[in-house]
């Protein structure tokens, strides 16, 4: 049996795969944006004029120190025993592990100092520390 060819017209663009492609990314970049800022929280950091971009921000695990001295892994509150448990168990799983460290700039240098000490008693020694740089976006 013979099959009839298509005629050779014009090759049809399907939209339809497109379209519903660039809403899947949008959606999937609106999370994700989402996401990389949970860890942080809201805070006025220290001014350095001479501040650096680090490139390996986003892989540390971030410890936040508000001003009343309250620690925090990411965004969940801990007491200090709390935090270097978290760090021990995060070291089982990376033994390189790196800490962003960002304190309020009201925050007494006492603070930083305690949760310093607890990141170097679970073997932590590789910090970076947040600032904002006045002629661009924190750090």
């Amino acid at each position: 049996m013979k099959m009839p060819l298509p005629e050779d017209g014009d090759a049809l663009f399907e939209m339809t795969p497109m379209i519903d492609m660039v809403f899947l990314l949008l959606v999937f970049f609106m999370c994700a944006s989402q996401l990389s800022t949970m860890q942080n929280r809201e805070m006025e950091i220290p001014t350095a004029t001479r501040a650096v971009v680090p490139r390996e921000r986003p892989n540390r695990f971030v410890v936040n120190i508000d001003r009343d001295g309250r620690c925090f892994g990411g965004t969940q509150e801990m007491s200090m025993d709390e935090l270097r448990a978290t760090v021990d168990d995060l070291r089982k799983v990376d033994p390189q592990i790196k800490v962003y460290l960002r304190a309020d700039q009201k925050t007494p240098h006492k603070y930083v100092r305690k949760v310093m000490a607890a990141m170097a008693a679970s073997g932590v020694s590789d910090f970076i520390f947040g600032a904002f740089k006045p002629d661009g976006p924190p750090i």
